[in-house]
């Protein structure tokens, strides 16, 4: 599995700087992009089944998406990082993992 940063506009340098960004926030919390896809996975089946108490994620899931959320923020920071700070996107999830 890879990462790839989708936003409007960037460069393959400034997506890659995004990626490479994203892969120091996994690396430094210790775990994996797929673990913490999988943690994002379960915060968005909860959210879909209505945040039902049955359906919510563990402590564990629910840390991992925690730490792709702040991936996700590291690559949209590091990919806009020449752009002014109005034409940053903001609240969105950019960073996909594909095979």
């Amino acid at each position: 599995m890879k990462l790839r940063l989708e936003i409007t506009g960037a460069s393959p340098d400034e997506q890659q700087r995004g990626i490479e960004a994203a892969r120091a926030v996994f690396a430094a919390a210790g775990i994996s992009a797929e673990q913490a896809a999988d943690g994002m996975f379960a915060l968005e089946g909860w959210d879909d089944a209505n945040f039902q108490d049955d359906e919510a994620p563990t402590e564990d899931e629910d840390a991992a998406a925690s730490i792709w959320m702040d991936a996700n923020k590291a690559a949209v920071a590091a990919c806009c990082a020449n752009r002014p700070a109005d034409a940053v996107p903001e609240n969105f999830l950019f960073l996909e993992l594909v095979e």
